[in-house]
């Protein structure tokens, strides 16, 4: 049953928190921290030394250059470890269990062998490019991509965290997919509002306003009666909005809903592999 689905898989008892001492990388331990408190989940934080290359350095450069580099890793070690113990000693103050790990190569394919390595549940990171409002940094999209544990990938929020209401976003096709199955999962012990928002897409068309307040009726009777079906055993809300494009509804209504987080499946399938396309 989709009750056991939930139980069995969708609890989180393992985060890996993929840090890499940036501002945005602070901004996502604001949310891990809540919902590891909420859920008493260990905490493992992952700092990646990058390599240039996905080989081995060490026959890249001369000996000279090579004891250079060395120094330098063997100095930001030393550096991340002090600073994640640091951080390390609030959590446990908190009674929360916090590892760290510090692993050198490619960051996206360290992160996604670390969390599978680890058995965690969800992985938190930072979107990279802090000053960009709109662009995901390169190692945040494709551990989005490749990685097969769900991912968190959080901005700053003013003020303090406290994740309460939740956006599902659907297009009818497939109401019981694992983001609104896995949001289903926490919603037992985090205390959330659940919204299923769909959002019925008019283009630049200028409909009547009968006809747009029919298409959109059809769509929230579909959208109620598909969700009752699914015997999720929590409440959801459902809403159905109208926009230009199904992006700019969703953020339009997460705006103005005191929304804290989107679940969203990064691809609805189809001939494409998930692993490898964003919708």
């Amino acid at each position: 049953s989709l009750d056991y689905i939930r139980r069995v898989i969708y609890l989180i008892k393992k985060i890996l928190w993929a840090s890499d001492g940036s501002e945005d990388s602070l901004d996502a331990l604001a949310y891990l921290a809540d919902i590891a408190q909420k859920c008493n989940a260990e905490t493992i934080v992952l700092y990646v030394i990058p390599d240039s290359f996905e080989v081995d350095v060490k026959y890249q450069f001369p000996d000279q250059e090579y004891d250079l580099i060395a120094k330098w890793i063997k100095e930001t070690e030393s550096k991340e470890s002090d600073r994640l113990n640091d951080i390390a000693r609030e959590f446990k103050a908190k009674g929360l269990s916090f590892k760290t790990k510090i692993a050198q190569g490619v960051p996206h394919l360290q992160i996604i062998k670390a969390a599978e390595e680890s058995g965690s549940d969800l992985i938190v990171l930072g979107k990279g490019r802090a000053k960009e409002k709109i662009l995901l940094g390169a190692t945040a999209l494709k551990v989005i991509r490749r990685s097969p544990v769900p991912v968190m990938v959080a901005r700053k929020k003013d003020g303090p965290i406290k994740i309460k209401n939740i956006l599902v976003p659907t297009d009818l096709f497939n109401i019981t997919s694992r983001d609104l199955l896995f949001t289903a999962g926490l919603a037992g012990y985090l205390d959330l509002n659940i919204t299923s928002l769909n959002i019925v897409e008019i283009g630049n068309k200028i409909y009547p306003p009968e006809v747009v307040e029919r298409l959109r009726g059809n769509s929230y009777n579909n959208l109620t009666q598909k969700v009752a079906e699914a015997k999720l055993g929590i409440k959801v809300n459902t809403v159905v909005k109208t926009g230009k494009n199904a992006c700019k509804g969703i953020i339009k209504y997460a705006s103005k809903n005191d929304i804290e987080i989107n679940f969203m499946n990064t691809y609805r399938g189809g001939e494409y592999r998930r692993e490898e396309f964003i919708g």
